[in-house]
């Protein structure tokens, strides 16, 4: 099997820099960084000038790209589509986000992304249900006549990944304890997000149960003098995660430079939520019946409310950067803290032995290349 390698001025590993280096591949595989003046002739070898490389993004909450729907196209075509839109914005891994749907397409969407992963289409790291097992109050641009709260018989119905990771954003006041428990027995990685909860729903029995909060700010209770509600919550358990949308429009940088200050280093990740307009061809889609449109670059439904973003990691990363957090560490919140997240042995780093996956940005941050298990797109 024969060597491959990229270079450029930097290559950012995770942990430190190396300047003027390769990140050297075999196969699927990291074999690890030489200095250029230590390649091999006989080498193949593309080189970024004015680049950096770091460890491959990974999104965690794609709901569309491309002009697709994960909603509105259930299948392994689709899914292809959005990694696709998607890594012109230096996404190497995304989990496609099925938005809450009936028992019948949660069948359907588990059954797809697990042929999507048979298949090795490129960027599928698994699959994220956020819902319908959400709270009315916080629904956002969710339709609530879908929501339910599931059983463990219920959940034992559906035809859970066999391959890739499983992420499942619910209200968590909603769920039993018992169901909480089902899921995590079964791989689920389980995150609370749409959720209207007070501080005393949400008894420690439950939070160690949740490994995350979803979208930190974004149809979550806030946090008030007398009630400290999912935000507060959120920030202050300290075992876990929070995502975070990035776009400027969801949150506001003070927030986010907050939230960042609180959790524990590795515990705040960056997602898009992005929708089928970025990469399109279009400025709206269809969800549940509903137009929704991209007005002043935000996504919103016929209410005004907001409705996913309209955002590629690039530029969300560069915008956290902006707001004056350190480059490594906003590199880390791409790549790095996401794939720990998910319990992923094997990605979030360069490191020999690692999956051979890596995000070029060009010094305004854009994507130029992304590297997904050995290929160049």
């Amino acid at each position: 099997m024969a060597l491959n390698a990229i270079s450029a001025n930097r290559i950012f590993d995770g942990t430190r820099y190396h300047h003027d280096a390769a990140l050297v591949w075999e196969g699927q595989k990291i074999k690890g960084i030489v200095s250029l003046s230590e390649l091999p002739q006989n080498i193949e070898h593309q080189h970024f000038d004015d680049s950096i490389i770091a460890p491959g993004f990974i999104d965690l909450q794609v709901n569309g790209g491309g002009d697709i729907m994960f909603n509105n196209d259930i299948s392994s075509d689709g899914v292809n589509v959005i990694c696709q839109a998607h890594r012109k914005h230096g996404t190497a891994y995304l989990l496609p986000t099925l938005i809450s749907s009936t028992p019948e397409d949660i069948t359907k969407a588990l059954m797809a992304i697990d042929k999507a992963i048979s298949n090795n289409i490129p960027g599928v790291l698994g699959i994220h249900l956020e819902g319908p097992w959400l709270n009315h109050d916080k629904k956002g641009a969710h339709n609530s006549e879908l929501f339910y709260t599931p059983t463990p018989e219920q959940l034992s119905e559906f035809p859970w990944l066999s391959k890739g990771k499983t992420l499942v954003t619910a209200a968590i006041e909603n769920l039993s304890i018992e169901s909480l428990e089902w899921l995590k027995e079964n791989g689920v990685i389980v995150s609370c997000g749409h959720s209207n909860a007070k501080l005393e729903q949400l008894p420690q029995e439950k939070t160690k149960l949740t490994d995350g909060f979803t979208h930190l700010y974004n149809a979550m209770s806030p946090f008030e003098g007398r009630e400290p509600g999912i935000v507060g919550t959120a920030l202050l358990t300290d075992h876990a995660w929070c995502s975070i949308i990035t776009d400027g429009i969801h949150v506001h940088p003070q927030s986010f430079l907050l939230a960042n200050r609180i959790k524990p280093q590795g515990k705040l990740f960056i997602v898009t939520d992005a929708m089928a307009t970025l990469g399109s061809t279009t400025n709206q889609f269809v969800l549940d019946g509903e137009i929704i449109r991209v007005v002043d670059n935000k996504l919103v439904n016929s209410r005004g409310n907001l409705a996913g973003a309209h955002i590629g990691m690039d530029e969300s990363v560069a915008n956290v950067i902006k707001w004056g957090i350190d480059e490594q560490q906003a590199l880390k919140m791409a790549s790095t803290y996401p794939a720990q997240a998910m319990n992923c042995n094997d990605l979030g780093l360069l490191q020999p032995g690692y999956r051979a996956t890596a995000t070029i940005l060009n010094s305004k941050y854009r994507s130029q290349a992304v590297l997904v298990d050995g290929n160049i797109f």
